[in-house]
């Protein structure tokens, strides 16, 4: 859930290899307090007691937060190294899969989230067009937003002209090519992820209700 853990993924500033970064990768990203941070603020838009697909599940961390809240999660990622940190979190409810090609029947889970994955590519739209298929109609996806922009508004940073991925106006765009509506919003403290010289960042999070008509 922290990312899409993807090793193959490339970017202009280089690709960080998530295998390697696994077992220290709780340490250097804010720990317990963020992950508890990001699922009592998914947990607010959740229903209670459900069944919830996290996507770029990384080591696991905060979907063992959402358990604790009384959900029940399966996480997928395509970090081996991560994997093997959210099994001890998450035994038998993990596997190696792409978010972009889940292997899941359409219309077929009711919430599915994505804590710190859509800043990391190129393109989000293939993402929301397989949350898209895999959600039933009424099910909710959870994303977080804007991710670089609350990092730099925290340390009080010059904007950078580089676009992303993962603006929420990006997202409410693409989201409602696929019959994904955005419906609630909310935030949370990046605890332990503030510059020097600047506070913790809050993250914004997107709430999007898959439509009741057919996904595109």
């Amino acid at each position: 859930m922290l990312g899409w853990t993807n090793p193959l993924v490339k970017h202009d500033g280089g690709v960080l290899d998530y295998d390697d970064e696994a077992t220290h990768y709780d340490r250097t990203r804010g720990g317990g307090p963020r992950a508890e941070a990001a699922a009592a603020a998914l947990d607010g838009l959740i229903p209670s007691r459900s069944v919830v697909l996290d996507l770029a599940v990384g080591t696991g961390i905060v979907a063992a937060e959402l358990e604790a809240l009384g959900h029940r999660v399966v996480g997928v990622d395509l970090s081996v190294g991560m994997l093997r940190h959210a099994g001890r979190r998450l035994p038998g409810r993990v596997a190696r899969a792409d978010a972009t090609a889940l292997p899941l029947p359409s219309s077929s889970v009711d919430t599915v989230t994505a804590v710190w994955l859509l800043h990391l590519l190129d393109d989000a739209e293939p993402v929301l067009a397989e949350v898209a298929r895999v959600l039933r109609p009424g099910g909710l996806f959870l994303t977080t937003a804007d991710k670089i922009a609350a990092v730099r508004v925290a340390s009080n940073t010059i904007r950078e002209d580089r676009p992303h991925t993962d603006t929420c106006a990006q997202l409410t765009a693409l989201g409602a090519r696929h019959h994904l509506q955005l419906a609630a919003a909310t935030s949370f403290i990046g605890h332990g992820q503030g510059q020097p010289g600047g506070t913790d960042p809050r993250y914004p999070v997107l709430g999007f209700r898959r439509a009741g008509d057919s996904a595109s």
